[in-house]
């Protein structure tokens, strides 16, 4: 039913969300230590939080929400806090007790740091097609759905649950009458 090359794209997209043979996970485990949806590289990890530390300061789990406000997806503590001691350690962010809480100032070195970042058209690993960018609006899009049914259970209404449900059934349906309607040749 599939031609070949869709299957080679998919064994690729495969191999791209899962890392490393035997890791599990997108991008070969927790956290965004690989490539994973959102195209990190290594080293992403730091231009992200610095990015965040640009608006202001903030402790670690507020720039966990922040990137997951900004990718879809909420980096692991155990990417987030060993990146920060990184940073810290080489002068680009500075760390405080804050209200019991260590806080994180971006400093003029981290700022430079930021604005040398590269952008993506020199990445030689970029996706040309575009295909991991729409995987990635579409994880962000399911993350997003998953919150929103989140609301709907907690609010106790069984008949606004009722509702969502077949939205979400439809929309199981429609998305297996896409993968239906795929042309054979």
């Amino acid at each position: 039913m599939f031609t070949h090359d869709f299957h080679g794209e998919m064994g690729r997209l495969k191999h791209f969300m899962h890392g490393r043979r035997g890791r599990g996970g997108f991008g070969g485990g927790r956290g965004f230590g690989g490539r994973g949806f959102g195209g990190r590289g290594r080293g992403e990890m730091k231009f992200e939080i610095l990015a965040v530390l640009a608006t202001g300061p903030r402790h670690g789990y507020d720039i966990m929400l922040e990137i997951e406000s900004q990718t879809g997806m909420r980096p692991s503590a155990g990417s987030i806090y060993p990146a920060l001691q990184m940073l810290e350690d080489g002068d680009f962010v500075r760390g405080e007790e804050r209200d019991g809480k260590r806080t994180y100032t971006i400093t003029e070195k981290g700022t430079a740091l930021l604005q040398e970042r590269p952008q993506g058209g020199d990445d030689p690993n970029a996706d040309p097609n575009g295909l991991f960018a729409v995987m990635h609006d579409a994880m962000r899009t399911v993350h997003a759905i998953k919150d929103a049914a989140k609301h709907i259970a907690k609010s106790g209404d069984v008949e606004l649950f009722r509702k969502a449900l077949a939205v979400l059934e439809r929309t199981r349906r429609d998305l297996y009458a896409l993968l239906a309607e795929e042309d054979p040749g």
